[in-house]
């Protein structure tokens, strides 16, 4: 990718978020001029960013969009919910279209059929405010095309060139021009308004409407007219092919879930759930890859092998077999796709890291004198000293340098808390709802994978609130509410840790049909269900397959989301807690770690092999005489302090072999996992290291157990365990 598309993508990223923030301000405050202009702005610098990469549909969609707004700032034409809705609309094309830009490093090659169809719907809303048909309308092509009858197997693309009427002085030949488009076979001319009497006609103004017809492709035309901007419109005559052009699923990924369908089908039952497990893993990391996250989730939904191929089969298969989707869809799609490749960084933090690289430059040049002294037989003591010294500095600048470089990985929540405008407001609107969404503390930093990771599961949070604890406005009103709910989204810092909440003023948890809906859908036990307090009961919530909904919508029903909630705050190193206030509405905070990449390990060993454990996670270290550990059904426990607690062998959990046979006593670390308690059995303990943990990524994201890895210093890679899924 060139360094203009590169920075176009930066630009027009943002220039779609400032656009977007102003048009949902609009809608709040329709006469706030300084937002309204702010969005024309955004919209007009977004089209001429367009045309210098040479993406014409683009510009010219983004054009039909300016033109609307020019009208409202002109007083022509009124705010409303439609215009706001289209505008809305065009800005989630334009988002989609630089998504492959920056997979595919150039403008897409088929999107002119969906810019014309962005400009005929700005077209049709605005035709009641306008009182000369736009210059975008379809009559002169259906005009031309009639007339043209001949060509009509022929013609491939439709050209309109309005020459500004003092191009002669700007030593522009119309017909020079027009003349020389590459393939021309249909000419028209015609004048673009009254003609003057003779007496008074300028002959240096050019009063042309020129009209053509071209065998060759739309995009060719347009990379030919280029220069001539918003004078001409190039409309394509060819539609294109069904399951063909932006929305095209690479070949690499058809091939890769085609394969995952050749494994499903093997009848063989010998290692068949493996199959199925791994095929699913596959298939649903390929989507998450290509973010289209309802893809993945519809597969990871999947409970049997042929549920799971028909899924695949259906995805691949095309557009027709794909589930309807939600009417948020194309909000959510846009919004799941915006991952920062690209971070703003201040330059007094580039500056600490330029000083801290120039004190390592002089501890190097220290080591080295220090060398020079060993090599030349200097006192042992003395250079043992100056080793010890050295390696202090080191250890302080290292533990800087560390610091440094987490500062500058690190984004607001605003990049994550900004795209829930949007989607509130369609969800609301979905659900027949007033909802007025409120955030505080955007500024809030953390690391950028746990900002990045933040929206899945705000998003299912969000939809929870509005879908059961948000009251229609009717309700509300009968309870003494305002008839428009909030919905806050609250983010702060807790020493090393990021809180973040998700408030509404709704109705709150029926804690009595929580444990009627829990024990008729067998989430536990109906003794347990009535021995838990309020409390415990309203976050059962979180159980999987739990809802409370009584039919499956596109927004609930499933009993996935809340569920998911929790597995992803627990795959962060983050806990979920709920607050309910019955008739006063739920809040929700996630409390996570500043960062998931600087993390302290305990190094042990289980059947040869070194293992990285969370030190958050430990809670002691101890030796015991095995024959305290007694069998407890199919499983090893031992009583420590009053409590039982459950042993696991580590190197048998990972299918390893033990090294050496069972001593007489076992080492057992104790862990801390979700608020209970679990044992560990390790064949010897190691060291405690700070490291930089790098998750696993590709098709082994998402492998059970396994949290990440990191490099030891002898060079071996450490695999990092996922105790809260090792022990569930």
């Amino acid at each position: 990718m060139n360094e203009f598309i590169e920075q176009f993508l930066l630009e027009a990223r943002e220039l779609t978020e400032q656009a977007t923030s102003d048009l949902l301000a609009l809608e709040d405050s329709p006469t706030d001029k300084e937002r309204l202009d702010s969005a024309f702005r955004a919209f007009h610098t977004l089209k001429g960013s367009a045309g210098i990469v040479d993406f014409a549909a683009m510009a010219r969609a983004l054009h039909a969009a300016e033109d609307v707004l020019a009208r409202v700032r002109a007083g022509k034409a009124p705010i409303t919910t439609a215009l706001i809705g289209e505008a809305l609309g065009c800005l989630d094309q334009v988002a989609q279209w630089l998504d492959q830009m920056q997979v595919d490093g150039e403008p897409p090659a088929k999107a002119e059929a969906v810019a014309d169809s962005i400009v005929a719907r700005f077209a049709a809303s605005a035709a009641h405010d306008a009182p000369t048909p736009l210059p975008t309308e379809t009559a002169w092509l259906d005009d031309l095309l009639v007339r043209a009858e001949a060509f009509s197997g022929k013609v491939r693309t439709a050209v309109r060139y309005t020459p500004a009427s003092d191009c002669f002085f700007r030593g522009e030949d119309p017909a020079a021009v027009i003349s020389a488009l590459p393939g021309l076979v249909v000419l028209d001319l015609e004048s673009n308004g009254p003609l003057e009497p003779l007496g008074s006609l300028d002959p240096f103004a050019c009063r042309l409407v020129i009209s053509a017809l071209s065998t060759a492709p739309g995009e060719e035309l347009a990379q030919f007219l280029r220069p001539h901007g918003d004078e001409i419109v190039v409309r394509s005559l060819i539609e294109q092919a069904d399951g063909d052009g932006d929305g095209a699923m690479p070949a690499t990924a058809r091939t890769l879930l085609e394969a995952q369908l050749g494994l499903l089908a093997e009848s063989e039952e010998d290692g068949r759930p493996g199959r199925v497990a791994a095929a699913g893993r596959v298939a649903a990391n390929v989507f998450h890859h290509l973010r289209r996250t309802a893809d993945a989730e519809r597969i990871e939904q999947s409970v049997d092998a042929e549920d799971l191929a028909r899924a695949i089969a259906a995805i691949i298969g095309g557009p027709a077999d794909r589930e309807p989707a939600p009417a948020a869809a194309s909000a959510e799609l846009v919004a799941t796709a915006q991952e920062a490749r690209v971070l703003r960084v201040d330059v007094e933090r580039i500056d600490g890291l330029v000083k801290l690289v120039g004190e390592l430059t002089v501890l190097k040049n220290a080591l080295g004198h220090a060398a020079g002294q060993a090599r030349d037989g200097a006192d042992a003591t003395a250079l043992a000293a100056t080793l010890k010294d050295q390696h202090a500095r080191l250890t302080r600048l290292t533990a800087a340098l560390q610091q440094s470089v987490l500062g500058i990985r690190v984004l607001p929540l605003r990049h994550v808390f900004q795209r829930f405008s949007r989607l509130v407001r369609e969800m609301a609107a979905a659900g027949g709802k007033s909802v007025r969404l409120v955030t505080e503390g955007e500024a809030t930093e953390a690391d950028k994978a746990i900002v990045e990771s933040l929206f899945e599961p705000l998003l299912h949070m969000v939809r929870n609130a509005l879908d059961h604890g948000v009251e229609p406005a009717h309700e509300r009103e009968a309870a003494g509410k305002p008839p428009t709910a909030t919905v806050r989204l609250r983010g702060m810092r807790e020493g090393d840790h990021v809180l973040v909440d998700v408030e509404d003023d709704g109705r709150g948890i029926d804690v009595g049909r929580v444990r009627r809906m829990a024990a008729e859908r067998g989430v536990a036990a109906p003794e347990a269900i009535s021995a838990m307090s309020d409390e415990e009961a309203a976050d059962l919530i979180f159980a999987p397959g739990f809802s409370t909904a009584s039919e499956v919508t596109n927004a609930s029903g499933r009993g996935v989301g809340m569920d998911a909630v929790r597995t992803s705050i627990r795959r962060l190193g983050g806990t979920v807690h709920l607050s309910n206030r019955p008739g006063l509405g739920v809040r929700v905070r996630v409390t996570l770690p500043f960062t998931v990449m600087m993390t302290r390990l305990m190094i042990v060993e289980a059947g040869g092999e070194a293992f990285g454990l969370p030190m958050e996670a430990v809670v002691e270290t101890v030796k015991v005489a095995r024959d305290r550990i007694a069998p407890l059904g199919a499983m090893r426990a031992i009583v420590l302090r009053d409590r039982t607690v459950p042993v696991l062998d580590l190197a048998e959990a990972l299918g390893e072999a033990r090294a050496a046979p069972p001593s007489a006593d076992a080492i057992l670390v104790v862990v801390a996992v979700e608020g209970q308690l679990g044992a560990l059995e390790v064949d010897r303990l190691g060291e405690r290291i700070d490291v930089m943990l790098k998750p696993m990524d590709g098709l082994l994201a998402g492998m059970p157990g396994v949290a990440g890895t990191t490099l030891l210093g002898d060079g071996r890679v450490l695999i990092v365990l996922d105790l809260a899924e090792l022990l569930r």
